[in-house]
């Protein structure tokens, strides 16, 4: 089930099976309007610090407690991250070479922020732009995946776990690159966040990050969010229509 007011998530027994005690931190946030870009530009300049000084301190991105076991995970399920780096070993390495952080539009920002500050992926799909809902699955024989920057879809292998719209790849490699449809934009009112947080940290860092979703859409949107955290026993989310509490910031 999806539409503009709801979403249906599933994670397929296989991801579960390939990631063993793997966490999935989901958020929906509906009729979203505008943004406090200015706390949105500041978190970020603090969780973009905290990060580089992260990054400092193993030696190399890939090293990070935090990022290691995506290194090991994804290798054994034939995504090796010298060709699929996963989302938060990009920005952090990024990070560790100093400069300001990228600043694309507040809602991805906003998960970059989250993403940096517990060095665990993040991201986010417009609901709006899916069109038979989201799926967590291993891809198959005809999945298609257009990729940002090209001109058409291209056909996928089978066996990669991906984030699907009906046969629709949207991120390839759950952790790796998204493709054009579903993507947030300024226009976007109706998200769906996701955070994947692996078996190897505490389940608390799990609950910390529901939080700060929590926290920061009401902060930053001015909306109240339907959070959970999935795992193998809980592997769906239905996100129901949510008011907006405070209109226009």
């Amino acid at each position: 089930m999806w539409g503009r007011d709801t979403l249906k998530f599933y994670i397929e027994n296989e991801v579960f099976d390939m990631f063993p005690g793997i966490r999935f931190v989901v958020a929906i946030a509906n009729g979203l309007k505008s943004a406090n870009t200015d706390m949105i530009a500041a978190e970020l300049d603090a969780a973009w610090q905290n990060a580089a000084a992260e990054a400092s301190k193993y030696g190399n991105p890939q090293s990070h407690p935090n990022i290691l076991p995506w290194v090991e995970r994804m290798k054994a399920v034939g995504a090796p991250r010298k060709k699929f780096p996963s989302s938060i070993e990009a920005l952090l390495r990024r990070a560790g070479k100093g400069g300001n952080p990228p600043r694309i539009e507040p809602l991805v920002d906003f998960y970059n922020t989250i993403s940096l500050r517990y060095i665990v992926p993040a991201g986010g799909f417009d609901i709006d732009g899916l069109q038979q809902g989201l799926t967590l699955r291993l891809s198959r024989d005809g999945d298609t995946f257009e990729a940002m920057g090209e001109d058409e879809a291209v056909r996928i292998p089978e066996g990669e776990v991906s984030y699907a719209d009906g046969s629709v790849v949207v991120t390839r490699h759950f952790v790796w690159k998204q493709s054009r449809r579903a993507l947030l934009t300024a226009d976007s009112r109706n998200v769906f966040f996701v955070s994947e947080v692996l078996g190897e940290l505490p389940l608390e860092v799990a609950r910390e990050v529901r939080q700060a979703f929590a926290d920061g859409l009401r902060r930053c949107f001015n909306v109240e969010a339907q959070t959970d955290i999935l795992d193998s026993r809980n592997p769906t989310f239905e996100g129901n229509s949510l008011m907006n509490i405070g209109g226009e910031l």
